[in-house]
């Protein structure tokens, strides 16, 4: 695993990148519930979704990557796998959004909307589990 810390790192900082996206999009802030001129801010899924594909073409790079390299640990491929997943599903959810937000009402119900935040909440969940199961391989 002493091969290994380099490619841990950037996919820390890519996870870092992801969930400052992920606030942006689904944490409270009272500047996107009070929709008052100049204080009313609203989610860009547009740039939210180029920036999540950014980070989603970086981390399949990284994955093909270690996957190709003897003695990485299988939970490390796992949380990537999971992880991919998990960003993949958020770019497509926004996709979806901007869509809607350009006046496309119709292309993305709020039942489809809903349906796909309780996916994405599972998805969330699995890498996080994955996350913590590679912080104790790691530990010992």
């Amino acid at each position: 695993m002493s091969d290994l810390p380099s490619e841990m790192y950037q996919v820390h900082a890519i996870l870092e990148r992801y969930v400052a996206i992920h606030d942006k999009i689904f944490k409270f802030s009272l500047r996107k519930a009070i929709p008052i001129p100049g204080i009313f801010k609203p989610i860009d899924y547009g740039q939210h979704f180029r920036e999540i594909d950014s980070l989603v073409s970086i981390l399949e790079q990284l994955a093909i990557s270690a996957s190709n390299r003897a003695g990485v640990p299988s939970v490390f491929q796992q949380y990537l796998t999971a992880l991919l997943e998990t960003m993949q599903f958020l770019r497509d959810m926004c996709r979806r959004l901007y869509d809607k937000s350009q006046g496309d009402l119709q292309s993305y119900t709020m039942r489809q909307y809903q349906s796909d935040v309780t996916t994405y909440e599972g998805l969330v969940e699995k890498y996080r589990s994955l996350g913590s199961t590679l912080n104790e391989y790691i530990r010992t």
